[in-house]
């Protein structure tokens, strides 16, 4: 019996020794790893943080430096994984709740990042996370409380153009687009150098749908930079269109086929326009290249037997209107509508 007693406590005479020749390696590399931060040698303290901690994974100094770092160095996967070990060591410990809150959301784990902000907010009530709680049910689709935390996180945040963003978006992801537009605002104001703040507020402004407005917001954006490109022109020109200024319309059409060439989509379009503002020809020769690529696009030849007939050759015209709507017959309703309407 004594034997065994002799031989348990020199078991446990070692661990503890080993325990604490480990703890003191871990320390001795904590301080190397300290003094090749204070040099700026990254990767040499990051290997060392790293090393301090495999030497003992309980000390939390260690890990409380490694987190520390790895925030100052923006490795964030090195930051989060010591900043869980020290959380699992002490769960309790509210210095680890904001931090893995932060990090979860810069690593884009929004469901992890919740979890902790409400850890820290049960804690701290009058210190709520609001902004990075809305920003993670953004992305989370959770559209109307993302819109209730950064509401209140504007409150005391007022410069924040991503925040204001983000619950125009949140808006707009509802389909309320009035409601969206006053945020776009504040973004396009906090923040002059983003284009697509207007750009999408243009957008929005297209779907209420305020053509005068998404006009104005269109060309806003394109004098801070938002490139011109096809589908700017095209969403210009449906604007201009709505509003009856086919002349423009049929501009900003042209500039877009210039850009995309063999869009058949916007070619139907600039034909349409073409057709609105009177130029029947122009339109016809439009219509016939939609034709050449998609012989069996019907209405393009119901429309193109319309401009003839527009053009005083209404036999022709009437002609192409009835061959169209023997290839689709649900034209035939489109031919009654323009018939009443003295077209």
């Amino acid at each position: 019996m004594k034997t065994r007693l002799f031989i348990t406590a020199t078991t446990l005479l070692l661990s503890y020794c080993a325990i604490a020749q480990n703890r003191d390696s871990s320390n001795a590399v904590l301080q190397r790893a300290i003094t090749a931060k204070q040099e700026r040698r990254i990767q040499l303290a990051i290997n060392l943080f790293e090393t301090a901690v495999k030497y003992d994974t309980t000390n939390i100094d260690a890990l409380k430096a490694m987190g520390e770092y790895g925030l100052e160095s923006k490795n964030y996967r090195q930051a989060v994984d010591a900043y869980t070990r020290w959380h699992r060591l002490e769960p309790n410990n509210e210095a680890t709740f904001q931090q893995l809150a932060n990090l979860y959301f810069n690593l884009g784990r929004h469901k992890d990042a919740l979890e902790f902000t409400s850890k820290w907010e049960k804690l701290h009530k009058d210190k709520p996370m609001h902004y990075i709680s809305g920003m993670c049910h953004y992305y989370l689709e959770d559209y109307p409380q993302a819109i209730n935390r950064l509401l209140h996180a504007a409150e005391t945040d007022t410069a924040n153009a991503v925040m204001y963003y983000t619950i125009g978006r949140s808006y707009l992801e509802m389909e309320r687009y009035k409601q969206a537009i006053p945020y776009y605002q504040k973004a396009a104001n906090a923040d002059q150098k983003n284009a697509r703040y207007l750009y999408e507020m243009a957008m929005v402004y297209y779907a209420i749908p305020d053509d005068k407005n998404a006009i104005a917001t269109f060309e806003l954006a394109a004098q801070r930079g938002w490139q011109q490109n096809a589908d700017f022109f095209e969403s210009l020109a449906y604007c201009y269109m709505n509003l009856g200024n086919f002349a423009k319309s049929t501009e900003n059409l042209e500039k877009s086929l210039e850009k995309r060439p063999h869009s058949q989509t916007v070619r139907y379009a600039l034909a349409e326009s073409l057709y609105k503002g009177g130029r029947y020809k122009d339109a016809i020769d439009n219509w016939d290249m939609v034709l050449q690529t998609d012989n069996k696009n019907a209405r393009a030849l119901y429309m193109i037997g319309m401009a003839y007939q527009k053009m005083g050759q209404k036999d022709k015209g009437m002609a192409l209107c009835d061959k169209a709507i023997e290839m689709d017959p649900s034209l035939n309703s489109l031919k009654q509508k323009k018939m009443d309407m003295g077209m």
